[in-house]
């Protein structure tokens, strides 16, 4: 009987000699990892075999438990209510958020209970619809795809900051990249643009630089109309601030807070760049060693290089980093589903072992939660004795 050697033998052996050495850190490092794959096997199953509602449910009680909900009291009350009254008139950076300012007016918002209240709504109505474009999109098993949104760092975002603009940049977002037809992907374009202008033209710009990609380019259209609602949108409020004596609003605040950002990113590296994506960088990083040749090069540019160069001159860190790359980061979370994690016969495993790191793994956002302080600050504080 002839013995076939295995591929994984014969790398290990030179000449003919076997090295033990090899052979043993092999073995050790294999039954380090053998008693977790059934456990990540059985996780991945458990969640296939769950129904859509089931799983927003369970994935819902994770994100609240994790990062809490939090209210931005001072800034309704010192800035957004005052301002949102005063409209047609602008008052400051924060009414380019023409989406919020026209979500308040037409709902005669004018207290802050009755703000606070409407925000709360929208911001579970919000989820709730992203949750049902994911289900409808198609383009990947709805299982996977909305772990991937769970994982979004702007998800997190619009729970810590409810009653902020935020959730009209998360809804354009969404729906840009979800939406089946390019003219529903514009409506989210402008949703998009309502909530920061400024920040959907990067995260337009970020997604047409990933749609160079060969592996992407279905995106392209997307993107195009994309870019340019947010720049037509951008001109227009900056128009209307002019009209009204103002400064060029958000563009403005960059030199008062450039120093305070510079500081953050040098003096805690690894908690700043960690809180960019967190558990999503478990997405990116794949996708960036499974993907090809200049194609890697683009996709680095689009979900890490544009949104990072905008996040280190500003001054709410992975707020702003979040709500620039999320529809790249949901196309990049596609792509590896359906074309690397759910052909694959180990797709149980690989997703098992994600929604584990989803549930362990902290929020660095500095808010609410009992990740935040119990486990985040000493996580991180040991990593940065360690490495800093």
């Amino acid at each position: 009987m002839i013995r076939y050697r295995t591929a994984k033998k014969m790398a290990i052996e030179g000449n003919g000699i076997m090295d033990p050495r090899a052979e043993s850190d092999s073995s050790t490092r294999q039954d380090t990892l053998e008693p977790l794959v059934p456990v990540a096997t059985a996780v991945g199953s458990f969640w296939l075999r769950r129904t859509a509602f089931i799983q927003i449910l369970l994935l819902a009680v994770v994100l609240l438990i994790k990062n809490g909900f939090d209210i931005e009291l001072r800034n309704i009350q010192d800035a957004y209510l005052p301002g949102s009254l005063t409209f047609p008139d602008p008052v400051g950076y924060f009414s380019a958020s023409f989406g919020q300012v026209i979500f308040v007016n037409a709902l005669g918002l004018s207290t802050t209970a009755l703000w606070v209240g409407a925000h709360i709504l929208l911001t579970v109505f919000v989820l709730v619809v992203a949750a049902w474009f994911v289900i409808r999109n198609g383009s990947v098993n709805r299982s996977y795809l909305l772990v991937v949104l769970a994982s979004a760092t702007s998800v997190s975002a619009v729970m810590l900051s409810i009653g902020k603009y935020d959730i009209f940049t998360f809804a354009g977002g969404v729906i840009l990249v979800l939406a089946r037809s390019n003219w529903v992907a514009g409506v989210g374009a402008l949703v998009l643009a309502s909530g920061n202008p400024e920040q959907a033209i990067l995260a337009s710009l970020s997604l047409l630089v990933l749609s160079q990609a060969s592996s992407f380019r279905q995106f392209r259209a997307r993107s195009i109309i994309a870019l340019s609602v947010s720049i037509l949108s951008w001109i227009v409020v900056q128009i209307w601030f002019i009209s009204a004596g103002l400064d060029l609003g958000r563009v403005s605040l960059i030199p008062d807070f450039l120093g305070e950002s510079l500081s953050n990113i040098l003096t805690a590296p690894l908690q700043e760049i960690w809180a960019w994506l967190g558990v999503g960088w478990f997405i990116v990083i794949p996708a960036i060693i499974l993907i090809k040749g200049r194609e890697r090069l683009i996709l680095i540019a689009g979900v890490i290089v544009i949104p990072a160069l905008a996040t280190i001159i500003t001054a709410d860190g992975a707020r702003v980093f979040g709500a620039i790359v999320l529809p790249t980061f949901l196309v990049v979370g596609i792509w590896l589903a359906s074309h690397k994690i759910e052909p694959s016969r180990y797709a149980r495993s690989i997703l098992g072992f994600f929604i584990i790191l989803l549930v362990l793994l902290p929020t660095t956002l500095d808010k609410p939660g009992w990740f935040d302080g119990q486990v985040r600050g000493q996580v991180m504080s040991v990593t940065e004795q360690i490495f800093g």
